[in-house]
């Protein structure tokens, strides 16, 4: 997580640019091929993992009374190799536990423990983040930054399949 934040930071405070967002409609990013090498280095990883992404407040809050959460790493997904099981971050603890409910409420005994949801507004799906509030008192949206997707770095999340297979994977 520490390794996440000083992405965020080093970024951030040097005005630098995270890479393309990945073409879906919520606007992930991806880190550049030297921000994903830098993150695997300060987390201690030898080897490119198969899945890395973290989750920090959304960059839609820039400028606002809110912009520190765009600092705080809110979520984490992390799998080793393709047939791994993959880890998450809550926020709270590592778990296999897949982090989102399919909506806003916990409507089924499934998605009441879920973390996350993605909700639209204006025609963008934000990630949203539980019980964790912003200054308007909605839950904060969460943007995800991909480090390594299927073990290539600067690589996108909107591969068809892609998030299924995660799920299928996770409890």
């Amino acid at each position: 997580m520490i390794a996440s934040q000083t992405t965020l930071i080093r970024t951030y405070g040097t005005d630098g640019e995270f890479g393309n967002d990945n073409g879906s409609k919520n606007g992930n990013k991806k880190l550049t091929k030297e921000q994903a090498a830098d993150l695997k280095s300060k987390a201690g990883l030898e080897k490119n993992p198969y899945i890395l992404i973290f989750g920090a407040g959304h960059t839609s809050y820039k400028g606002s009374a809110d912009e520190e959460k765009m600092y705080h790493v809110y979520c984490a997904i992390y799998q080793e190799t393709k047939d791994s099981k993959p880890w998450f971050y809550d926020g709270k603890i590592w778990s296999h536990k897949y982090l989102w409910s399919k909506s806003g409420e916990a409507k089924t005994k499934e998605e009441a423990g879920r973390a996350m949801y993605t909700k639209a507004e204006n025609g963008i799906n934000y990630n949203r983040m539980k019980g964790v509030k912003d200054s308007t008192k909605q839950d904060v949206k969460v943007q995800l930054y991909c480090a390594y997707i299927k073990g290539v770095s600067n690589a996108s999340d909107n591969v068809p399949g892609f998030w299924n297979d995660i799920r299928n994977k996770s409890n």
